[in-house]
């Protein structure tokens, strides 16, 4: 008997394209495919089939590729977790190793990209994640706001911040320029046409202007890099008294280039406080399958969305 009832998709062809495609490629995949669709609210299945729509403009004609590559992906994925479950540690440790074994492998590079791509739809926590930046984060910004986003990657994020109309200024920062011309390109698949402005900078050494952003963003960047508060002590900087900030990074969660390891939520909570940041919300989403106190009480992986405030004073 089929473990997923591909029914459950009916009414959203853009994630049943994607989700069909996937189990050719993959068809060991139907039981987890059965768990993350298994619960979701038709509100949140129609954004997720808004993003699908987005993802296939993105994968541009190849959406087996991407599949393959998600289907590497994970299964590189797999391995660090048999590493981290032996050791207790990521694999690697530092930015050095990182870029020496991962972001210097062009071709590496490119099936990994595709995959975080699929996993965008595919996996819980991100799903979920995106879907909290669109829907509670983007409405919290007033009109003729200024908004940066640190890492923008695929775009999706950037994307979504181009549609809100109380987003005056946009701009993005990367310390690759073949990052920043990947983006380019994906918001010009996705028919972005407002001007961003693209800065090439590290974020562990950017000076940014005193108080010039009204809202920041900086998602799936923290755990990859070897001093993450330097990164939040640049983001305080840049945003304006009472800006906000949109945090996302997780707890146990080896990757093949994850260095930073936080092992609870309260860990990484407490870390952002330390950063000089109010709290004003916390949302933890755990790995597809897993309730929030299994993960919790098995160090699984799961991601920590904190939205922040630069205090007034």
């Amino acid at each position: 008997m089929s473990q997923f009832d591909r029914g459950r998709l009916a009414g959203f062809p853009n994630l049943t394209r994607v989700v069909n495609c996937l189990l050719e490629v993959w068809p060991e995949h139907e039981v987890y495919c059965a768990a993350r669709f298994r619960d979701d609210a038709p509100d949140f299945a129609r954004r997720c089939d808004d993003l699908a729509a987005l993802v296939l403009k993105l994968a541009d004609g190849r959406l087996e590729t991407y599949c393959r590559d998600y289907r590497w992906m994970c299964e590189a994925f797999l391995a660090e977790e048999f590493y981290f479950r032996r050791h207790g540690k990521y694999r690697l440790s530092s930015f050095e190793q990182a870029y020496a074994e991962i972001y210097n492998n062009d071709a590496y590079m490119s099936r990994y990209v595709n995959g975080i791509l699929i996993s965008q739809l595919i996996w819980t926590p991100h799903a979920r994640a995106l879907d909290y930046f669109r829907t509670t984060f983007l409405p919290g910004n007033k009109p003729g706001s200024r908004y940066l986003e640190v890492g923008p990657g695929h775009g999706l994020f950037l994307y979504f911040a181009t549609q809100e109309p109380a987003i005056a200024a946009l701009e993005a920062w990367d310390v690759s320029e073949s990052s920043i011309r990947a983006t380019r390109r994906a918001l010009g698949l996705l028919g972005v046409t407002r001007p961003i402005a693209f800065e090439r900078q590290d974020i562990l050494n950017a000076t940014p202007p005193e108080a010039a952003f009204d809202s920041a963003v900086i998602s799936e960047v923290l755990e990859h890099l070897d001093f993450p508060e330097r990164a939040l002590a640049t983001l305080r900087r840049a945003l304006k008294p009472g800006g906000r900030i949109f945090i996302n990074a997780p707890v146990n969660s080896p990757a093949p280039d994850h260095i930073y390891l936080w092992r609870t939520t309260d860990e990484f909570i407490a870390f952002v406080g330390a950063q000089g940041f109010e709290i004003e919300a916390a949302e933890f989403m755990p790995v597809t399958g897993a309730s929030l106190e299994r993960a919790k009480r098995q160090e699984l992986s799961i991601s920590c969305v904190v939205v922040a405030r630069r205090p007034e004073a």
